[in-house]
Protein backbone atom coordinates (compact mmCIF):
# COMPACT_ATOMS: atom_id res chain seq x y z
CA UNK A 1 0.00 0.00 0.00
CA UNK A 2 1.50 3.39 -0.57
CA UNK A 3 2.47 6.07 2.08
CA UNK A 4 -0.03 8.71 2.22
CA UNK A 5 2.30 11.42 3.93
CA UNK A 6 0.37 13.23 7.46
CA UNK A 7 -2.27 10.30 6.94
CA UNK A 8 -2.77 10.21 10.72
CA UNK A 9 -3.74 13.89 10.47
CA UNK A 10 -6.59 13.93 9.43
CA UNK A 11 -8.24 10.30 8.35
CA UNK A 12 -11.40 11.71 6.80
CA UNK A 13 -10.11 14.11 4.61
CA UNK A 14 -7.38 11.95 3.23
CA UNK A 15 -10.91 9.84 2.75
CA UNK A 16 -12.40 12.79 0.70
CA UNK A 17 -9.32 13.35 -1.35
CA UNK A 18 -9.17 9.91 -2.67
CA UNK A 19 -13.04 9.77 -3.66
CA UNK A 20 -12.90 13.46 -5.42
CA UNK A 21 -9.66 12.40 -7.39
CA UNK A 22 -11.33 9.01 -8.33
CA UNK A 23 -14.29 11.11 -9.79
CA UNK A 24 -12.24 13.39 -11.68
CA UNK A 25 -9.65 10.57 -13.15
CA UNK A 26 -12.97 8.56 -13.95
CA UNK A 27 -13.78 11.44 -16.32
CA UNK A 28 -10.96 12.43 -17.69
CA UNK A 29 -7.79 10.37 -16.78
CA UNK A 30 -4.78 10.82 -15.18
CA UNK A 31 -2.90 12.51 -17.48
CA UNK A 32 -5.62 15.04 -17.84
CA UNK A 33 -6.05 15.86 -15.09
CA UNK A 34 -4.31 18.03 -12.65
CA UNK A 35 -3.87 19.04 -8.65
CA UNK A 36 -5.30 22.30 -9.22
CA UNK A 37 -8.81 20.82 -10.40
CA UNK A 38 -8.38 18.34 -7.91
CA UNK A 39 -8.25 20.70 -5.12
CA UNK A 40 -10.54 23.25 -6.61
CA UNK A 41 -13.22 20.07 -6.79
CA UNK A 42 -13.13 20.07 -2.64
CA UNK A 43 -12.69 23.77 -1.98
CA UNK A 44 -9.33 23.26 -1.07
CA UNK A 45 -5.96 25.07 -1.33
CA UNK A 46 -3.42 23.21 -3.78
CA UNK A 47 -0.96 23.61 -0.83
CA UNK A 48 -3.12 21.83 1.57
CA UNK A 49 -3.49 19.03 -1.12
CA UNK A 50 0.10 18.54 -1.68
CA UNK A 51 0.47 18.31 1.98
CA UNK A 52 -1.56 15.28 1.57
CA UNK A 53 0.01 13.79 -1.64
CA UNK A 54 3.33 14.94 -2.69
CA UNK A 55 2.10 14.79 -6.58
CA UNK A 56 -0.52 13.69 -8.72
CA UNK A 57 0.64 10.02 -9.24
CA UNK A 58 0.92 9.28 -5.86
CA UNK A 59 -2.67 10.42 -5.44
CA UNK A 60 -3.60 8.16 -8.55
CA UNK A 61 -2.19 4.96 -6.75
CA UNK A 62 -4.10 5.59 -3.86
CA UNK A 63 -7.02 5.61 -5.86
CA UNK A 64 -6.76 2.39 -7.54
CA UNK A 65 -5.46 0.56 -4.39
CA UNK A 66 -8.66 1.91 -3.27
CA UNK A 67 -10.64 0.46 -6.25
CA UNK A 68 -8.40 -2.86 -5.77
CA UNK A 69 -9.18 -3.34 -2.31
CA UNK A 70 -12.99 -2.38 -2.62
CA UNK A 71 -12.75 -5.12 -5.90
CA UNK A 72 -11.16 -7.68 -3.55
CA UNK A 73 -13.74 -7.29 -0.84
CA UNK A 74 -16.53 -7.87 -3.19
CA UNK A 75 -15.50 -10.85 -4.36
CA UNK A 76 -13.80 -12.24 -1.28
CA UNK A 77 -17.58 -11.91 0.46
CA UNK A 78 -19.04 -13.37 -2.94
CA UNK A 79 -17.04 -16.44 -2.53
CA UNK A 80 -17.92 -16.91 1.41
CA UNK A 81 -21.43 -16.46 0.39
CA UNK A 82 -21.91 -18.75 -2.16
CA UNK A 83 -20.65 -22.41 -1.62
CA UNK A 84 -20.39 -23.38 -5.58
CA UNK A 85 -16.68 -23.49 -6.66
CA UNK A 86 -17.66 -23.42 -10.54
CA UNK A 87 -20.31 -20.09 -10.07
CA UNK A 88 -17.51 -18.62 -7.73
CA UNK A 89 -15.08 -18.84 -10.47
CA UNK A 90 -17.41 -17.56 -13.79
CA UNK A 91 -18.51 -15.12 -10.89
CA UNK A 92 -15.17 -13.85 -10.41
CA UNK A 93 -14.93 -13.25 -14.20
CA UNK A 94 -17.80 -11.43 -14.63
CA UNK A 95 -16.68 -8.99 -12.01
CA UNK A 96 -13.31 -8.87 -12.66
CA UNK A 97 -14.58 -8.06 -16.12
CA UNK A 98 -16.39 -4.86 -14.15
CA UNK A 99 -13.69 -4.01 -12.39
CA UNK A 100 -11.57 -4.11 -15.85
CA UNK A 101 -13.87 -1.63 -17.07
CA UNK A 102 -14.01 0.83 -14.70
CA UNK A 103 -10.29 0.83 -13.62
CA UNK A 104 -9.62 1.56 -17.72
CA UNK A 105 -11.85 4.45 -17.63
CA UNK A 106 -10.27 5.61 -14.26
CA UNK A 107 -6.57 4.73 -16.12
CA UNK A 108 -6.94 6.09 -19.97
CA UNK A 109 -2.92 5.29 -19.22
CA UNK A 110 -0.74 6.03 -22.59
CA UNK A 111 1.71 3.81 -23.48
CA UNK A 112 4.36 7.35 -23.51
CA UNK A 113 3.16 7.59 -19.81
CA UNK A 114 6.30 8.38 -17.74
CA UNK A 115 9.00 5.82 -16.43
CA UNK A 116 8.21 6.56 -12.72
CA UNK A 117 4.77 6.34 -12.93
CA UNK A 118 4.55 2.46 -14.70
CA UNK A 119 7.32 1.44 -12.30
CA UNK A 120 4.90 2.39 -9.39
CA UNK A 121 1.83 0.73 -10.94
CA UNK A 122 4.34 -2.25 -11.63
CA UNK A 123 4.59 -2.86 -7.98
CA UNK A 124 0.85 -2.04 -7.33
CA UNK A 125 -0.49 -4.54 -10.18
CA UNK A 126 1.85 -7.29 -8.92
CA UNK A 127 1.11 -7.10 -4.92
CA UNK A 128 -2.50 -7.37 -6.46
CA UNK A 129 -2.08 -10.30 -9.18
CA UNK A 130 -0.65 -11.97 -5.46
CA UNK A 131 -3.66 -11.06 -4.15
CA UNK A 132 -6.14 -12.41 -6.74
CA UNK A 133 -4.05 -15.36 -6.71
CA UNK A 134 -4.65 -16.38 -2.93
CA UNK A 135 -8.99 -16.00 -3.50
CA UNK A 136 -8.34 -18.49 -6.19
CA UNK A 137 -6.66 -20.84 -4.58
CA UNK A 138 -8.94 -20.86 -1.79
CA UNK A 139 -11.78 -21.82 -4.32
CA UNK A 140 -10.00 -24.66 -6.16
CA UNK A 141 -9.25 -26.06 -2.99
CA UNK A 142 -13.23 -25.47 -2.11
CA UNK A 143 -13.84 -27.49 -5.08
CA UNK A 144 -11.16 -30.26 -4.69
CA UNK A 145 -12.45 -30.62 -0.73
CA UNK A 146 -15.79 -31.40 -2.19
CA UNK A 147 -14.78 -33.71 -4.92
CA UNK A 148 -15.76 -31.25 -7.72
CA UNK A 149 -12.40 -30.29 -8.55
CA UNK A 150 -9.62 -33.25 -9.59
CA UNK A 151 -6.60 -31.16 -8.53
CA UNK A 152 -3.34 -31.94 -6.91
CA UNK A 153 -1.66 -28.66 -8.13
CA UNK A 154 -3.52 -25.91 -7.00
CA UNK A 155 -0.98 -23.27 -6.83
CA UNK A 156 -0.03 -23.61 -10.34
CA UNK A 157 -3.43 -23.99 -11.42
CA UNK A 158 -4.56 -20.33 -10.27
CA UNK A 159 -1.66 -18.75 -11.62
CA UNK A 160 -2.82 -19.99 -14.80
CA UNK A 161 -6.02 -18.90 -14.17
CA UNK A 162 -5.18 -15.46 -13.17
CA UNK A 163 -2.74 -15.20 -15.73
CA UNK A 164 -4.56 -16.16 -18.95
CA UNK A 165 -7.45 -14.20 -18.03
CA UNK A 166 -5.03 -10.91 -17.75
CA UNK A 167 -3.26 -12.65 -21.20
CA UNK A 168 -7.13 -12.07 -22.72
CA UNK A 169 -7.24 -8.41 -21.30
CA UNK A 170 -3.66 -7.33 -22.56
CA UNK A 171 -4.17 -8.61 -26.22
CA UNK A 172 -7.32 -6.26 -25.88
CA UNK A 173 -5.58 -3.07 -25.07
CA UNK A 174 -2.46 -3.84 -26.70
CA UNK A 175 -4.21 -3.54 -29.75
CA UNK A 176 -3.95 0.35 -29.51
CA UNK A 177 -1.47 3.26 -27.89
CA UNK A 178 -3.90 4.10 -24.80
CA UNK A 179 -5.19 1.70 -22.31
CA UNK A 180 -9.13 2.21 -23.55
CA UNK A 181 -11.48 -0.35 -24.80
CA UNK A 182 -15.55 0.43 -26.33
CA UNK A 183 -18.44 -1.16 -25.41
CA UNK A 184 -18.02 -3.78 -28.36
CA UNK A 185 -14.44 -4.42 -27.61
CA UNK A 186 -15.59 -5.32 -24.14
CA UNK A 187 -18.72 -7.36 -24.80
CA UNK A 188 -16.03 -9.44 -27.00
CA UNK A 189 -13.45 -9.94 -24.32
CA UNK A 190 -16.40 -10.36 -22.35
CA UNK A 191 -17.34 -13.62 -24.27
CA UNK A 192 -13.94 -14.68 -24.63
CA UNK A 193 -13.39 -14.31 -20.72
CA UNK A 194 -16.26 -16.55 -20.07
CA UNK A 195 -16.00 -19.07 -22.45
CA UNK A 196 -12.44 -19.87 -21.28
CA UNK A 197 -13.62 -20.21 -17.68
CA UNK A 198 -16.11 -23.01 -18.75
CA UNK A 199 -12.96 -24.30 -20.79
CA UNK A 200 -10.83 -24.01 -17.39
CA UNK A 201 -13.20 -25.69 -15.45
CA UNK A 202 -13.81 -28.75 -17.63
CA UNK A 203 -9.95 -29.03 -17.31
CA UNK A 204 -10.25 -29.09 -13.37
CA UNK A 205 -12.79 -31.66 -13.07
CA UNK A 206 -10.85 -34.09 -15.13
CA UNK A 207 -7.31 -33.39 -14.60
Amino acid sequence: MITVPHSSDNPEKIKLIIESAQKRFGVFGLMKTTMREIASDLNMSKGLLYYYFPDKEHLYIAVIEKEQNEFLKILEDNIDNNPDPEENLKDYVNLRMSYFKSLLNLNRLSFDASTEIKSIMGDVWIKFRNKEIEIIKKVIKKGANKGIFNVSAVDKSAELFVDLLKGLRNMEINKKRIFFIDDIEYDTLSTKSNDFVEIFIKGLKYN
